[in-house]
């Protein structure tokens, strides 16, 4: 079960892009009763528009992805103006240290292995958020 912390009045927005729908449900759930607003996309392309849209503060961003890779997403959005500011947030089952140190330099600013626990998540995502 995921936790719940006070409402506030303003919602931080977390975008959430992965290919699995049942990790996708899992996320969105764990972030809204944690008092996010959430979006997904299930693609790297689908997300990337998505993005442009919902202006999100956090994305969490899986890696092995139809139609763009988790890497060249980070990589667009660290290259766009636009997403200045915008938190990523490596969700990947690639657990290799080449791996996590390509998302470093690819503009990454965090990265947590699947399967990852909720208190993992949460601890990620309001560490982000909060710098």
């Amino acid at each position: 079960m995921c936790h719940n912390r006070a409402r506030s009045a303003d919602l931080k927005k977390i975008l959430v892009v992965d290919d699995d729908r049942l990790m996708v449900d899992f996320i969105t759930e764990c972030l809204k009763r944690d008092s996010y607003q959430v979006e997904t996309a299930f693609d790297g392309a689908s997300g990337l528009a998505k993005a442009r849209v919902f202006r999100p503060d956090l994305m969490v961003l899986d890696l092995m992805m139809p139609d763009m890779h988790g890497f060249d997403v980070c990589e667009t959005m660290r290259r766009e103006p636009e997403f200045k500011g915008v938190k990523i947030l490596i969700s990947s089952g690639k657990a290799y240290e080449v791996d996590k140190k390509a998302a470093k330099r690819l503009g990454a600013d965090e990265y947590i292995v699947k399967p990852f626990s909720v208190d993992q998540l949460l601890k990620a995502v309001q560490g982000l958020l909060a710098s």
